[in-house]
């Protein structure tokens, strides 16, 4: 059995999971991916991290691993806070 704590997160975890599925792009890493994760570098292409970010700021929400594409990040939120409030207005 899920402890309650468990069972009152999933929701935010699954909301988050399907609108920032980048967030969850490190499981994927090779070993060099992994190398580049630690040295701060994203390893996604800038393509890809161009289309996210682009995706991200039009939710108000800030740039993954960088900000390829994205110049002002004033007063955008993290995207467990995007999540938390889109919950909260349900």
């Amino acid at each position: 059995m899920k402890n309650r704590l468990a069972e009152q997160d999933e929701p935010l975890r699954a909301l988050h999971s399907e609108l920032f599925p980048e967030e969850g792009d490190f499981y994927y890493d090779s070993n060099n991916d992994v190398k580049l994760r630690n040295k701060g570098i994203n390893p996604m292409s800038e393509a890809y991290q161009l289309k996210v970010n682009l995706r991200r700021h039009k939710l108000g929400v800030e740039p993954y691993m960088g900000s390829v594409g994205i110049e002002d990040v004033t007063g955008l939120i993290s995207s467990w806070e995007y999540c938390e409030r889109k919950l909260a207005s349900e």
